[in-house]
């Protein structure tokens, strides 16, 4: 792994490098984290995901949006296009480290929606996979703030909601609204040749449904973007993991 910045010097933002070992055998992949506190309990899996795509001669670029990890900016950064912009950075910088125009990404949870979208900007991508995608931006403003409310009434009764807070992550009114417009199946054409959708959800499994280029996977609960009491480690879903890298190797072949 090689941990460095890239971006502009105004807007640093830090990723980690996961180069193929040995032989390059497919386009590098751009791994979009989700938001907050779903991008600090997904982040072991996330790491092994992108171990797995080295391990199989693809490299992998892992990154912190502006304002969150060790990326330069603050919560004022964090607005939906700004995810975006900042995904389609590490796309630009996957493109001159492996020399090829190539490209995958893989997103989870609000991160597949700005995968999508970085695709998009980029000109489309070679493969695309969406993994649990918030597909309903404004419904899932209200998943994050009903699981701070229900944090508040478990662990803290009777304390204040801050209406711009969800489980410690600003959640400012810019941002909100830019989730509230989100509408993935609204998103077209598909932005990638090849496209995966691996969600337990029918709304997610949906997503352009009757494109050719899109294939739907119904996947076991494995919510490693969620927070279990009492869990003493995190939760990495091998089996699944390694299914994400199959597809990405058939799919970018």
């Amino acid at each position: 792994m090689k941990p460095f910045y890239f971006g502009r010097s105004s807007r640093p933002l830090f990723g980690v490098q996961h180069e193929a070992r040995g032989r390059r055998l497919r386009p590098g992949v751009v791994i979009c984290p989700p938001f907050g506190q779903e991008a600090l309990r997904a982040h072991r899996s996330l790491r092994e995901l992108a171990n797995g795509l080295a391990d199989a001669g693809v490299p992998a670029l892992r990154f912190d949006y502006a304002g969150s990890g060790d990326s330069g900016g603050g919560p004022e950064d964090a607005r939906l296009e700004s995810f975006v912009e900042d995904a389609a950075a590490a796309v630009e910088e996957v493109r001159e480290s492996t020399g090829e125009r190539r490209v995958g990404l893989v997103g989870l949870r609000l991160g597949a929606a700005v995968a999508a979208l970085a695709a998009r900007r980029a000109g489309g991508a070679d493969a695309l996979v969406l993994w649990e995608p918030v597909a309903d931006g404004g419904a899932y403003v209200g998943e994050l703030r009903a699981a701070h409310a229900a944090w508040i009434r478990d662990h803290a009764p009777g304390a204040a909601t801050a209406r711009g807070e969800v489980l410690g992550f600003a959640l400012g009114p810019a941002l909100a609204a830019d989730l509230a417009d989100l509408r993935l199946d609204a998103l077209e054409p598909v932005p990638a040749r090849r496209v995966l959708v691996a969600a337990r959800g029918a709304e997610a499994s949906a997503l352009w449904a009757r494109n050719g280029a899109v294939e739907h996977r119904a996947v076991p609960s494995a919510q490693v973007w969620l927070h279990a009491e009492g869990m003493s480690r995190v939760l990495v879903p091998g089996a699944l993991l390694q299914g994400l890298v199959a597809w990405i190797l058939e799919a970018s072949g």
